[in-house]
């Protein structure tokens, strides 16, 4: 099968496009990093065709890196232009990564990236999402049903709570009412029963009064009456 023009740009190695490409002596073209690590695990050869290399053979290719900027431009109007056509590989968005959460293509799946990680359809995933959002709208709209049951119920106990303070508040400005009326009868009944009682004692007082004067008076008639008899003669006296 032919090969499309981004996986020509893609590094055997990582499957990702080219980062800072460096072609060895062999002519094949690698990312400097993906050739340095292979290295580090097996002797210095081209990965592909297994020549002898060497590190000082690494020569940077100024042309692939020119196209690859290129290319990413022209892949960053194309998705401008298309949001169902991956950045990377400009093929169709025709898969999902479950374990990323995220739309690919075909070549995403078998890249480093992806690798190992299971992918389905986007009608497949797109079908278990919605049926997970559907459960969780379900919950979400049963606690709805719950809060507004549960506010009504607030709401009826707040109205029979400020009916109750109402009728409360009347009921004690009434009684209220009925105590002052009843205290200033009271009031003005004690006051009437004192004045009664004071003039009763005052009128007994001044009776009093009025004996005690007469005997008083009586008393010291006797007495003047008695001097009198005193200064008499002897014969007069007796």
């Amino acid at each position: 099968l032919k090969r499309s023009f981004g996986e020509e740009l893609n590094c055997s190695e990582c499957q990702e496009v080219f980062k800072d490409p460096v072609t060895l002596k062999c002519g094949h073209n690698f990312c400097r990093e993906c050739v340095c690590e292979y290295w580090k695990m097996t002797s210095p050869s081209c990965p592909i065709c297994k020549a002898d290399s060497a590190i000082f053979d690494l020569t940077t290719n100024i042309t692939l890196r020119n196209v690859i900027e290129a290319y990413k431009k022209e892949v960053k109007k194309f998705k401008a232009e298309s949001e169902y056509i991956c950045s990377q590989h400009v093929e169709e968005l025709k898969l999902c990564c479950i374990v990323d959460q995220e739309t690919i293509c075909i070549i995403c799946q078998i890249s480093r990236k992806h690798e190992n990680h299971k992918c389905l359809p986007i009608k497949e995933a797109a079908q278990e999402s919605k049926e997970d959002f559907k459960k969780s709208l379900k919950s979400l709209q049963d606690i709805q049903w719950k809060i507004i049951d549960l506010k009504e119920k607030y709401r009826i106990n707040l109205k029979i709570t400020h009916d109750q303070r109402e009728k409360t508040e009347k009921q004690i400005k009434e009684d209220f009412v009925k105590l002052h009326q009843f205290l200033h009868e009271e009031e003005k009944n004690l006051l009437a029963d004192l004045k009664k009682e004071m003039e009763e004692k005052e009128q007994k007082m001044r009776a009093m009064e009025e004996n005690i004067i007469e005997d008083l008076t009586y008393i010291s008639k006797t007495i003047k009456d008695i001097q009198q008899m005193l200064d008499e003669e002897d014969q007069i006296f007796l």
